[in-house]
């Protein structure tokens, strides 16, 4: 199992936009195959971090793409700076 974690330190609004669109990006994500789960945390007033969990580095690593599509495609009018960007082997899951 692999997850990619996409840390965004500048991104005022994006959890709250992402909650509202969850149908359609989940949508997206489970194109993927070996997708697991996808979540978004509110990290402070204007920080957010995405943790997707796929069952492959592929997968993962295709998350990010899709991520940074629907950002470019949809959330135009909100200012998000480009995220830190981290994929691993997850070590232990419950």
């Amino acid at each position: 199992m692999y997850a990619t974690i996409r840390i965004y330190a500048d991104a005022e609004g994006l959890a709250d936009a992402v909650a509202e669109h969850r149908e359609e990006i989940i949508g997206l994500f489970m194109q993927i195959e070996g997708f697991r789960s996808y979540h978004i945390v509110k990290t402070g007033p204007v920080s957010a971090t995405s943790v997707t969990v796929c069952d492959d580095r592929a997968g993962a690593e295709a998350s990010n793409q899709i991520a940074r599509d629907y950002i470019a495609a949809n959330l135009a009018d909100l200012t998000i700076g480009a995220p830190e960007v981290h994929v691993g082997e997850v070590a232990m899951s419950s």
